[in-house]
């Protein structure tokens, strides 16, 4: 499959929507004429544009999508377009997604620290995303940053954007009420061992209730602040288990999140009693679980239960 971006300038799509604004033929070949005049790639910049609806190409020839209002601002063209790169399905999706998915919390950043191979294979949407200044260089020259303000953006992204519960329930025919129970135990938990910070219970998140593809349940805080005073975050996925084995089932998702959220993501294993009550003297809370629990193979044992299988295509 080819990438989307290869090819592609922030330049090129700002030029080809100016001259769509300013020309009155609409005709595909006048607007090519004219285009490359002045850039390259024609076919690889249209194409992204209509992939991002931005553009159409009807009877009436190349016009701009009747949802996108362009603006003779190169600025203003930049934040529209990042919005519709986040917002886009399919190709630019899956390579956008891809690439995002490098990225890991350190401290208070997140980065991607890519190797030489990387560099070259996400090449053309790292161009892309720097032009449109949603991540930076570091000055080592080896690992990309995104930029704080963007960082909503990006853990949006990463969880596949919104998808309501009431939605997945009708697709997945219910959720496990044991685990709804179990969640609800932990906000409670939260709330008292975070009360050194003085939070307020609404600032405890549900997750789980608001973005099923989140990759944790909840969105809680470190009982201490940052060098500025802020709180930070601490990402929580719970299982409910039974001792003495504490076994659960991790989803390849929430594996992901767990290598993106390193340090600041933890799993809340707490054990079940009768009647839907929960053992919170046994409860055990590990950080960074990817490390300590999928990759320490001398403390607990892996056995993959669940293989994904598609048919080759010929």
């Amino acid at each position: 499959m080819k990438n989307p971006f290869e090819n592609i300038k922030l330049s090129q799509l700002y030029c080809l929507c100016k001259i769509i604004a300013e020309s009155e033929l609409r005709d595909e070949n006048y607007i090519r004429s004219k285009y490359l005049d002045s850039a390259l790639f024609f076919d690889e910049t249209k194409t992204l544009l209509e992939q991002l609806n931005i553009i159409q190409n009807s009877e009436e020839g190349l016009k701009f999508d009747k949802n996108f209002d362009f603006v003779n601002s190169f600025d203003n063209f930049k934040i529209k377009l990042l919005e519709k790169l986040f917002n886009a399905k399919r190709e630019v999706s899956n390579q956008l997604t891809d690439f995002l998915l490098n990225f890991k919390i350190e401290s208070n950043d997140i980065i991607f620290n890519a190797s030489l191979t990387d560099k070259i294979k996400y090449s053309d949407t790292r161009n892309i995303l720097l032009e449109l200044e949603f991540i930076s260089i570091k000055p080592d020259n080896d690992s990309y940053i995104i930029n704080n303000k963007y960082n909503n953006i990006f853990i949006n992204k990463i969880n596949n954007g919104e998808t309501s519960l009431e939605v997945f329930r009708k697709n997945k025919n219910a959720q496990d009420e044991l685990g709804f129970l179990a969640e609800k135990a932990v906000i409670d938990f939260e709330i008292k061992r975070l009360k050194d910070i003085f939070i307020i219970p609404e600032e405890i998140e549900h997750t789980s209730q608001i973005n099923v593809c989140a990759g944790y349940d909840i969105k809680s805080f470190e009982n201490y602040l940052d060098d500025n005073l802020l709180k930070i975050i601490r990402y929580i996925e719970v299982k409910a288990v039974s001792l003495p084995e504490y076994n659960f089932f991790w989803s390849r998702n929430e594996i992901e999140k767990a290598k993106i959220f390193g340090e600041r993501y933890y799993l809340y294993l707490i054990p079940v009693k009768a009647q839907n009550m929960f053992d919170f003297d046994n409860l055990l809370i590990i950080n960074n679980p990817l490390n300590n629990v999928y990759l320490n193979q001398s403390d607990w044992i892996k056995q993959e239960e669940t293989i994904s299988l598609c048919k080759r295509s010929k």
